[in-house]
């Protein structure tokens, strides 16, 4: 009989919440893959006549299809090899048995592929029996080099002299073989996108040879195929983005949540300082959530990183609107990320250094459930920025004003997540803190002096979370938190806002799945209360067509607050799917606002429509509502007032989905937003002393914004991914006084991104974006008057945001380079913002009596030169 040996390999596939490489199988289940299958019972395939006698060797990758109860229920080649190779890897394939898989701590069904590779060998006289029972004399641990990860499923086989010993490591990357002769042999280990590890070994009679081998992976980067199954969808307007998807974009310095602003449905900022512009809406308008805790300020200065540590996130889902009733307080849109599970497999981390800031973390198991991880970040941009804008932009200089910001930020997180189960428990513990100062010499700004203006934004979170099956159907979920928040502002020593806030935070729900009528019910409380102390001491506000006198008089008021605002709401929604093909999401959710004293409920609905396996239709309908905006001061007694009306929004959105192929996807949507309450300025009456007993503000402003959104994706795949986001939008608000609609001020009707990273030899990425949006809307200046009294000039405006800028056009690229070591890597990177150096205008400047206007423009060529070392 002739000889052969097989290598076997094993990869499974992960069903995650994202669009589908390769169709799951049948009735597998999405969740969290708590179990891998293992290989019980292993047949060996005969070696093909004709392959023998040619001397051939081959490869057949398959895809099998494993049952709940671990048995092989179909197998099918994906890859061929020909020569006899396809059958007689099939025939013994479908002989194996595999320990059941686990996804959620319950028996399921998986995919997984495997590889089956015929070695050939020449024909040798197989040895006899051994007289006495073998022992293990060879045993050992398979490392992926860099990263010290266990490495699953390869095979590892010794050729001593003809007689072939081979074993498959486990899950914790170990292997064991028995009766290994004395001598020197050759050892092979082979895996799944692993390289062909070869090295020779000594054997010695009576002794045990004991190995560590560090198997290099074929490519390295954090772009590795992962086949995904269909997640719950229950909102219409969604994207979904995997930590390995996002952190090698251009512009973004490796920041997941910075990537968002590169999705359809969100504008671009002014001069791209990280504000959330969705739909035309106010950045108030969006809520961030972490783990369902709220973030209160989402990018550091400038908005060149999000203030939570991004290598600490699985994934992250956007929503432009139309989101479910689970969430509330907000008219415009969401970005929910999760955590993931720090690491158990031994202690791991990485330190990264670029001429922005520094940033690290560190992980590992405390235990056999436990495991914590630890971040920081701290900048010098105080230093960076200042330099770039004498070297590039040296006309900034006209400015007069120096820039001296820095921020920090930390993450601590604790985890229980046994080993099988669904249960899991953490506690995180993360803050923020910027602080910017202005130091100005033109005394247009301010003719009293007052030459200095000081920022403080700081926040910091202790979050708990809990989730807890109670049954096989049922789920509790529980997520608190306290926090401390601090917004400060200051002008001189006489203009200041000085606001600590103490927000605490519960969601309790339940989440019961009801199979057989194909059924899903949400349900619980989320309860916000918001204590806080406030300091301000600020000029007068003026209305609309009035006069400021903060030069003349001096006249400043002063108003010191405690209060505590609560807000509790609760949620019922259901999925349901009434007919084959069709899914109906009913939610509905009822709000309290103490200050306000109001009560709101809000019906929300979406449906999804499939079309055959790859086109699904998609609408949805619902009403929104959140608070005025209390960081201006909206609901301010002194300056503004408490007795306005939550503000106030319609959503309609209809869609289409295509999958053109595993990879490459399309999704249109079109959407409608009817505003109404919206918090608006009073305009000054011709009468002062009725003027006298008007409020600031009044819940009188209507609006509405509508568009087109498009993205076609490719998905992650081995070497590539990227897309292309298209957005055709326009926002309009109502002027009371003409009864007119004019353009709201973040207008921009054509927003359009295209992202594109590829996987090269030798360990390069490289990747770009480019990114075109309208310009900016701007106010023009038609004259100024002069007070004699203040030495200063008042601009006199036209009708506001009636003048575009030229269009913005942005070019950035990063490239990627890897060194792996046996036990870390080393990755040096360049990640250039605006490599054209462009001039792109962001606004208008004018000189002291508004005679002369130029214009004001963003950042220069920015490039982040990085080095990140990973253990």
């Amino acid at each position: 009989m002739p000889h052969r040996a097989a290598v076997l390999f094993l990869v499974l596939l992960l069903a995650v919440p994202a669009g589908a490489q390769d169709a799951p199988a049948p009735g597998t289940p999405t969740g969290v893959l708590t179990k891998p299958p293992a290989l019980l019972k292993q047949v060996e395939a005969s070696f093909p006549p004709e392959a023998q006698a040619q001397g051939l060797a081959g490869t057949v990758v398959m895809e099998v299809d494993i049952g709940p109860d671990g048995r092989v229920m179909d197998a099918r080649v994906v890859q061929p090899a020909g020569h006899g190779f396809d059958e007689a890897a099939l025939e013994a394939v479908r002989q194996f048995e595999f320990s059941p898989a686990e996804v959620d701590g319950q028996p399921a069904p998986v995919r997984i592929q495997y590889a089956y590779e015929f070695l050939y060998r020449p024909q040798v006289v197989e040895a006899p029996p051994a007289p006495k029972e073998e022992v293990v004399n060879f045993s050992g641990t398979l490392l992926e080099r860099g990263t010290r990860n266990p490495l699953a499923g390869a095979t590892v086989v010794v050729d001593a002299g003809g007689e072939v010993r081979e074993a498959t490591s486990g899950a914790d990357g170990r292997f064991e073989l028995k009766g290994v002769p004395p001598g020197s042999w050759p050892v092979v280990v082979t895996g799944q996108d692993y390289n062909r590890y070869e090295v020779t070994e000594t054997f010695t009679e009576g002794q045990r040879t004991e190995v560590t081998y560090h198997v290099r992976r074929k490519q390295y980067g954090g772009m590795e195929t992962v086949v995904r199954g269909k997640a719950e969808r229950k909102e219409v307007a969604q994207v979904s983005l995997r930590q390995e998807e996002v952190k090698l974009i251009p512009g973004t310095q490796g920041d997941a949540l910075k990537v968002v602003q590169n999705l359809p449905g969100v504008a671009r900022s002014p001069f791209g300082i990280g504000l959330l512009v969705v739909r035309g809406g106010k950045p108030w308008d969006t809520r961030v959530y972490v783990d369902e805790e709220l973030v209160p300020l989402l990018f550091h200065f400038g908005g060149l990183y999000a203030t939570f540590n991004s290598n600490l996130l699985e994934d992250i889902a956007f929503q432009p609107g139309n989101f479910g009733a689970e969430h509330g307080r907000s008219i415009g849109g969401m970005v929910r990320a999760a955590t993931r599970t720090p690491s158990k497999a031994g202690i791991h981390g990485y330190v990264d250094i670029n001429v922005i800031d520094t940033s690290l973390l560190v992980e590992g198991p405390l235990g056999d459930d436990w495991s914590f991880a630890a971040a920081g970040r701290r900048s010098y941009v105080d230093v960076v920025l200042p330099w770039a804008l004498r070297t590039f932009v040296p006309e900034a200089n006209a400015l007069n004003f120096t820039v001296a910001p820095r921020y920090f930020d930390y993450q601590l997180k604790l985890e229980r997540h046994p080993k099988g189960s669904r249960e899991r428990l953490s506690l995180t513990l993360f803050g923020s803190d910027d602080e910017l100062s202005l130091v100005l010499s033109n005394p247009a700004f301010d003719s009293e002096g007052r030459g200095n203006i000081d920022t403080l934004q700081a926040y910091h979170r202790l979050a708990f979370r809990w989730d807890k099956p109670l049954g096989p159907n049922l789920t509790m979920l529980t997520r608190a938190s306290i926090g401390v928040d601090r917004n400060d502002l200051g002008a001189g020593a006489d203009i200041y806002v000085r606001s600590t806030q103490f927000p605490v935070s519960l969601r309790h729900g339940y989440s019961l799945e009801l199979p057989e009528q194909k059924l899903q019910v949400n349900a619980g409380l989320d309860v916000l209360v918001v204590p806080f102390i406030q300091e301000v001491q600020a000029p007068p506000p003026f209305k609309l067509n009035q006069l400021p006198d903060p030069f003349v008089s001096r006249r400043l008021l002063r108003e010191d607050a405690t209060r505590v605002p609560w807000e509790p709401a609760a949620y019922l929604e259901a999925v349901w799917q009434p007919l084959p093909g069709l899914k109906v999401v009913p939610g509905l959710r009822a709000d309290y606002e103490s200050t306000l004293r109001r009560t709101w409920v809000d019906p929300r609905l979406a449906a999804f429509w499939q079309l055959g396996e790859r086109t699904t239709l998609k609408a949805a309908a619902g009403l929104y509502h959140q608070p005025p905006d209390y960081r201006r001061g909206l609901l301010s007694p002194t300056f503004g007032n408490p007795n306005l009306l939550p503000e106030g929004a319609r959503h309609y959105a209809v869609g289409v989905e295509r999958q053109f192929t595993d990879a490459l996807s399309l999704d249109v949507q079109v959407y409608y937003k009817d505003l109404f309450d919206q918090a608006e300025s009073v305009p000054a009456s011709s009468n002062p002393d009725a003027d006298a007993s008007l409020p600031l503000y009044a819940s009188t402003g209507k609006g509405r914004g509508y568009g087109v959104e498009l993205l076609l994706r490719h998905q992650l795949t081995k070497n590539f991914f990227g897309w292309i986001a298209y957005s055709l939008s326009r926002t309009e608000y109502l002027d009371s006084g003409t009864g007119k609609m004019r353009h709201g001020p973040l207008d921009q009707p054509h927003n359009l991104v295209a992202v594109a990273s590829y996987k090269l030899p030798h360990d390069f990425i490289a990747g770009v974006r480019l990114r075109y949006s309208s310009g900016p809307l701007d106010t023009p200046i038609q004259g100024a008057i002069y007070d004699a009294n203040a030495n200063y000039y008042f601009p006199l405006a036209s009708e506001p945001f009636s003048r575009r800028l030229p269009a913005f056009f942005q070019t950035d690229v990063r490239l990627d380079k890897r060194f792996v070591y046996d036990n870390w890597m080393l990755a040096l990177y360049v990640d250039v913002q605006n490599v054209t150096n462009r001039q792109n205008v962001e606004g208008t400047l004018n000189n002291f009596d508004y005679t002369q206007e130029r214009f004001l423009y963003g950042l220069p060529i920015i490039p982040a030169l990085g080095v990140r070392g990973e253990f």
